[in-house]
């Protein structure tokens, strides 16, 4: 899925039904959305965040109980993973402001980086096993479920760095809406689970894509990587891509 891409191509062909009569305006809309497009998937396939999953052959019933108890566990004390990614999501930009002040970017990245991507990885792990794409919460290691590999670098200041409060908040509004879908779609895979013990393609994808994203956001607050996260889900460039085109 590119939502970019999908989006672009509903706006173009809107505006080419409601107003643009002439053939040559229409083309050059056309390329300007391509143009759009291929910039956004360039952004996606060289995003210094890399988030990947093994599609699990086969969930268990027992599994899936494990996680409904742990979401009544963390709701009787007033948890949830979405409580701890709003904690995170504040948090983390205040952390690397207060670090970067005392030194500067580039000894951060070195210094703190590492133990910021360790704590990434589990949460990325345990928010796998809850949502659906991984099996098993790990034993020993985070990479056990899931691969997550940032290529750190920042020229942050402290003050972009608690800046990304403020501008994160776009990507995180359209994560609260994709993520509102996605309860929805992880009712249907754990009664995919709950009946056949597997989660559909088509379902696992879209839960995969959340998690990136999240994950991407969290990485981009905490000064670790200074592109903005891309609006999208994909991991890399579509191979499909170069043969594609929005026809005018």
């Amino acid at each position: 899925m590119h939502i970019i891409r999908s989006a672009a191509v509903v706006v173009f062909a809107t505006w080419s039904m409601v107003g643009l009569r002439s053939r040559k305006r229409r083309a050059e809309l056309a390329l300007c959305v391509e143009r759009c497009v291929q910039k956004e998937i360039h952004m996606t396939a060289g995003y210094p965040v890399h988030y990947s999953i093994q599609f699990p052959p086969r969930f268990t019933r027992l599994q899936l109980a494990m996680r409904v108890a742990a979401f009544f566990a963390l709701g009787m004390v007033g948890l949830s993973f979405g409580t701890v990614f709003m904690f995170a999501f504040l948090g983390l930009p205040v952390l690397a402001a207060t670090r970067i002040s005392r030194r500067d970017s580039a000894v951060y990245v070195s210094d703190d980086g590492p133990r910021i991507v360790g704590a990434l990885r589990w949460f990325a792990a345990a928010s796998a096993w809850a949502g659906l794409v991984a099996e098993e919460l790990p034993g020993r290691s985070a990479d056990e479920t899931v691969r997550l590999d940032v290529e750190t670098g920042t020229r942050s200041t402290p003050r972009s760095a608690i800046w990304r409060v403020i501008t994160g908040i776009p990507s995180a509004l359209v994560l609260a809406v994709l993520c509102g879908i996605g309860l929805f779609v992880w009712m249907w895979a754990a009664l995919s689970i709950l009946l056949f013990q597997r989660v559909g393609p088509g379902a696992f994808r879209y839960l995969v894509g959340v998690q990136r994203w999240s994950i991407r956001l969290l990485a981009y607050q905490a000064s670790l990587v200074d592109e903005y996260p891309p609006f999208s889900f994909s991991e890399s460039l579509p191979s499909n891509f170069a043969a594609s085109r929005v026809e005018a």
